[in-house]
C-alpha cells in the first residue's frame, strides 16, 4: 500500500506540483483548487499508456460496465 501512496505522490508532484509550484507564492486558494481539476482530468479525459491510450473512466466503463461508480455525473 506504502508503495502506491509513493507513486502517487510522484506522480502528482511531477505531473501537477512542478508546473503550478508558483501559485504557492502567489495565490494558495487557487493551489489549493486545482488539484481537484487536475485529478478528474487526469481520470476522465488524459489518455494513459497502460490502458492502451484509454482514459481510466473509458477502460472503466469498456471494460467493466456494470461498475459505473456515477464518473458519468462528474463535474468540475
Amino acid at each position: 500500500m506504502n508503495a502506491h501512496a509513493e507513486r502517487f505522490n510522484r506522480t502528482l508532484q511531477e505531473s501537477f506540483v512542478d508546473y503550478h509550484e508558483d501559485l504557492l507564492f502567489t495565490d494558495l486558494a487557487l493551489f489549493n483548487r486545482k488539484p481537484t481539476e487536475w485529478l478528474v482530468f487526469t481520470n476522465t479525459e488524459r489518455p494513459h499508456h497502460g490502458l492502451d491510450q484509454q482514459s481510466p473512466l473509458s477502460f472503466l466503463l469498456h471494460h467493466q460496465p456494470e461498475c459505473q461508480r456515477w464518473w458519468t455525473y462528474t463535474l468540475c
